[in-house]
């Protein structure tokens, strides 16, 4: 994955990054930029950038507010209250259960590289009108008695088992399998793959 700089004291950053080791600044990814930059506070309850052009303001992605599960900023005059990566999920599994949100936290890194991705090719609109979405729907989900989840694509939407998110249990699914590659990004490109093939 790409590496960025602080666009305020040039060190290296990595992509899930929240704040400059060196500078201390507070970071986002701005979609209309498409890069990770430093912010501080700007109009009430919303942030600027640190540096030049400071001509758009934005909001942190309610996952970032709830959660602390995302590092996306969202155009302040933006109607939906997730980033445009964020958005894409439809179903989460159940986060009262023990381990889901660690789960969920891993499965929405891996998706917001895969989303970089898609909106560097153009694939993806960064910055979806109207508070829309663009691309495949996720769905997050869990294993139950009565069902279990297997990871694919149908008809526009990517499902993914999050069981997945756990090292070892994507380990023990490889060997078993005799597959040489298995990781959560690994399996959003290949599936997102299938949906603009059909596209």
């Amino acid at each position: 994955m790409k590496t960025f700089r602080c666009d305020h004291c040039g060190q290296p950053l990595f992509f899930e990054n929240v704040q400059c080791l060196r500078c201390g600044s507070a970071l986002a990814f701005l979609p209309d930029r498409l890069a990770l930059c430093a912010i501080e506070p700007g109009p009430p309850g919303l942030w600027q950038p640190r540096t030049p052009p400071r001509t758009r303001t934005y909001r942190l992605c309610r996952n970032t507010v709830e959660h602390q599960a995302c590092n996306f900023a969202v155009l302040a005059d933006d109607p939906n209250e997730y980033c445009a990566a964020c958005r894409q999920t439809r179903i989460l599994p159940d986060l009262s259960v023990p381990g889901n949100k660690q789960r969920w936290v891993k499965i929405e890194a891996a998706k917001r590289h895969l989303f970089y991705t898609l909106a560097r090719l153009r694939l993806v609109d960064a910055c979806p009108p109207n508070g829309q979405r663009d691309g495949p729907v996720f769905e997050f989900l869990a294993d139950t008695p009565e069902r279990m989840v297997m990871t694919g694509h149908a008809h526009g939407v990517i499902t993914l088992n999050v069981a997945e998110a756990d090292d070892a249990e994507r380990v023990k699914r490889r060997l078993e399998l005799h597959e040489p590659y298995r990781t959560l990004l690994g399996h959003l490109r290949h599936e997102s793959g299938h949906y603009y093939w059909r596209r």
